[in-house]
């Protein structure tokens, strides 16, 4: 019984992991890029609380999308982790 609960639990802790850091973890531009369109949308910006949280001030276009350069001032201007 105990040797059938270890993977399930190990499986639960693994797929967790992330999200919890995801407020914290500076990702890459092209990490968060899902379909490599070469701009991060709000969507693809919710993987990343702090992000999600900083797109509109971040989007200095107001396109509703993240550019290279606007996500650059991103990874700039946030403090550390």
């Amino acid at each position: 019984m105990i040797r059938a609960v270890i993977p399930v639990v190990l499986a639960l802790f693994v797929t967790a992991a992330p999200a919890a850091e995801s407020g914290g973890a500076r990702p890459s531009f092209e990490s968060l890029d899902k379909n490599s369109d070469g701009k991060v949308s709000l969507n693809e910006a919710a993987e990343n609380d702090a992000l999600f949280v900083a797109f509109k001030s971040l989007d200095t276009n107001k396109d509703g999308l993240l550019s290279a350069e606007e996500f650059a001032a991103y990874q700039r201007d946030k403090p550390s982790a």
